[in-house]
């Protein structure tokens, strides 16, 4: 009786953390570091999330041999990562955030589930 009772606790552990994911089925991890080049091998969705506070940074539509390119200096990023990184009441004046040394961005790709014809 005791095996069937933690045997059902560790089935709905698993299953709770497979329901709190905030990633969509079928992401591909294709990159990762502080700076990420990648082609879109098919139309799908890239998703930027930064590893440690697991807060997803950006999402692009790609479509097929389109590119998804990303650094902390790349333009557009400052604010984004400012969000992140920033103390909760501080006002972002186009100054660049201080990111903590175990920074580290991880890149997946959701591909469509459509295909051209």
């Amino acid at each position: 009786m005791s095996i069937r009772l933690l045997g059902i606790t560790a089935l709905c552990i698993v299953l709770a953390g497979c329901a709190t994911s905030d990633m969509p089925r079928g992401e591909l991890l294709v990159g990762g570091g502080l700076k990420i080049e990648y082609t879109a091998p098919c139309d799908g969705t890239a998703i930027l999330k930064e590893r440690a506070s697991g807060k997803i940074v950006a999402t692009k539509s790609l479509e097929e041999g389109r590119d998804f390119d990303f650094s902390p200096n790349h333009e557009g990023c400052s604010e984004v990562l400012f969000s992140l990184f920033a103390p909760t009441n501080a006002v972002y004046e186009g100054n660049f955030p201080q990111m903590p040394t175990n920074t580290f961005f991880e890149l997946y790709f959701v591909p469509s589930k459509t295909k051209k014809e």
